[in-house]
């Protein structure tokens, strides 16, 4: 037992010096500002993100509000309560939040589901547009098509290309230069509505001063009310598979970042962690159990007192660095566990797959199968950072 806590100790301290920085904020509203300019992909998450330089590469960004002003070279994924989009994205952009603002230019295609979403008119959309949510304000230029679903669309911009709209509440404002096909209870036209090609549609509302402004035929069509979907479900479920896609593609793109940190900056420490796992698997287990059990029990005792309050705050940050990145920990150490297995001899590129593969059936596994799957991984996890706490221990002695 007193091997097992002092390997839980160990446990806190760092791994190894990693080359990039992890900053953890202590209150939820606490912002996180990027104020260098990063020359590669950059993946952050926190409660108040805001992105002021410029990236490099893609912007993978998670938060409870989030503001992009910087200029984006490549693709931006992101999901949040709050997104504001500000600067120039040299790629696609793929958000799903509550309320989203889009303000700058995207090089690509704009895909976004949300609460509240508004493209405002400085905006231009270089490609096509694909816009889901409950309100919907489309005042920007969009160069290509747009695809949009909601309970109440606006179109007071200029869409260059085709329209195909499904809503509750349609109210044309804008320009469409192509064909328009949509899908309405209400309809609404404003004086200054266009559009250039054909219409097929079908409205509940008087769709003659809709016909006056269409340049070519216009076609209300009954059959589109007979195919008509619950458009409310529709959208809604539409945003939600967006914005779960966000989510799980955050986490594996933080998890392969934290995979790829961990192999190539260390040689043989989760090899050595891999070899405890082999000789006793059973110890592993009961190890990592305890150090779920027991490190946030002996924080909670060193808040007690004022000196302790700087030690159990280190604790509790590493701890939620562990629960976080607790698959991709496993995966590394069991990737290095299968190489002494099968006696294979694979370097640093074939560990880092190997890892990366078993991180994304870890995944698969606690998400598809029912408690089974979940008991499983949990199991792995456990053995693996019990296995990553002894081999600590042993480090821990050895230069002590």
């Amino acid at each position: 037992m007193k091997r097992s806590l002092t390997a839980i100790l160990t446990l806190l301290i760092p791994v190894t010096a990693f080359a990039a920085t992890f900053q953890v904020a202590n209150e939820d509203d606490e912002l996180f500002s990027v104020n260098v300019p990063v020359r590669d992909d950059l993946y952050v998450a926190g409660g108040l993100v805001h992105v002021k330089e410029t990236v490099g590469g893609d912007l993978i960004i998670a938060g409870g509000e989030v503001t992009i002003t910087g200029d984006i070279k490549e693709d931006v994924i992101g999901a949040g309560g709050k997104i504001e989009i500000n600067g120039t994205v040299g790629d696609d952009v793929r958000v799903a939040g509550g309320d989203i603002v889009i303000s700058g230019t995207v090089t690509d295609d704009l895909i976004v589901a949300g609460g509240n979403v508004r493209i405002t008119k400085d905006a231009i959309i270089q490609g096509d547009a694909f816009v889901f949510g409950g309100m919907l304000l489309i005042d920007g230029a969009i160069k290509g098509n747009l695809k949009s679903a909601g309970g109440n669309v606006i179109l007071s911009g200029k869409v260059w290309g085709d329209a195909d709209i499904n809503s509750e509440e349609f109210q044309m404002e804008g320009s469409v230069g192509g064909n328009i096909k949509f899908v309405s209870k209400g309809l609404t036209v404003g004086g200054n509505a266009n559009v250039g090609g054909d219409a097929d549609y079908w409205t509940d509302e008087d769709d003659s001063t809709f016909k006056s402004i269409v340049g070519g035929s216009a076609f209300l069509n009954p059959d589109l009310k007979g195919k008509e979907k619950d458009i409310s479900k529709a959208t809604y479920m539409g945003a939600l598979k967006i914005a779960l896609l966000a989510f799980v593609g955050f986490a594996l793109l933080s998890g392969a970042l934290i995979i790829l940190i961990l192999v190539w900056s260390t040689n043989s420490f989760f090899k050595e962690a891999a070899k405890k796992i082999e000789k006793s698997s059973g110890g592993c287990l009961v190890t990592g159990l305890l150090y779920f059990v027991m490190v946030p029990v002996v924080g909670l005792l060193l808040l007690i007192s004022i000196i302790g309050i700087p030690i159990a705050f280190f604790m509790f940050v590493m701890y939620g660095f562990v629960i976080f990145f607790a698959k991709a920990l496993t995966a590394v150490v069991f990737a290095q566990w299968f190489v002494i297995y099968n006696k294979k001899k694979w370097g640093k590129v074939g560990i880092f797959f190997m890892s990366l593969l078993i991180f994304v059936l870890l995944k698969v596994i606690s998400l598809s199968v029912p408690f089974i799957g979940w008991l499983a991984v949990l199991l792995l996890v456990l053995m693996a950072i019990g296995a990553i706490a002894k081999t600590k221990m042993e480090v821990w002695k050895k230069y002590s």
